[in-house]
């Protein structure tokens, strides 16, 4: 049995630990003068983290991202491209240092399993379930009370998966708003 998604207070905002910001915008993204004072504008200063932000502005970011860095692009892929980065900046980090050692050598099954455990938003209601349904493939199953990007993520996954070694291949399937499956194979 699945545990049932608890929805946010009223008037309690969705927040996300820094490390997310840290990972794209600080180390994943390159330095680029006009993009880092929209994002100081929007209330993300690259130069003065903050323990945690507000989903919303993490979305933002990502919004003025895409049009900085991939204005020809769609925005699916565009988010895509910037969870790529994400995973990229975050083995800049000192926690994701020691991370990308290990990832070659855990293999892409156990990273999968272990995806929902490393995806914690704090105060963000995010379920997530790894099912695996047969050799090398997996679903991840995403029940949110918040918009998440699915295109993020399955940037993420694709960058993580590459880490332990293998070519993914990742296809979306949004069952509403704040539902939906990554398909995996590899």
């Amino acid at each position: 049995m699945r545990p049932s998604l608890t929805p946010v207070p009223l008037g309690v905002e969705p927040m996300t630990r820094s490390i997310l910001f840290e990972g794209l915008f600080v180390h994943g993204l390159p330095r680029n003068e006009a993009f880092e004072a929209e994002l100081r504008q929007a209330g993300f200063d690259r130069g003065d983290l903050l323990p945690q932000y507000p989903l919303r502005l993490f979305r933002q970011c990502m919004d003025i991202a895409c049009r900085h860095f991939y204005p020809g692009l769609p925005v699916e892929e565009g988010r895509r491209k910037l969870g790529h980065h994400f995973v990229q900046g975050f083995t800049r980090t000192v926690l994701g240092g020691a991370v990308a050692v290990g990832m070659p050598l855990i293999g892409p099954v156990r990273f999968l399993k272990k995806f929902p455990e490393h995806l914690r938003f704090d105060t963000s209601p995010i379920l997530v379930q790894a099912v695996e349904v047969g050799e090398r493939s997996f679903r991840m199953e995403f029940r949110t009370g918040v918009g998440l990007s699915p295109h993020f993520l399955r940037g993420m996954l694709e960058e993580g998966l590459r880490m332990t070694r293998v070519n993914p291949t990742l296809r979306v399937v949004r069952h509403s708003p704040i539902s939906f499956d990554l398909h995996i194979t590899w």
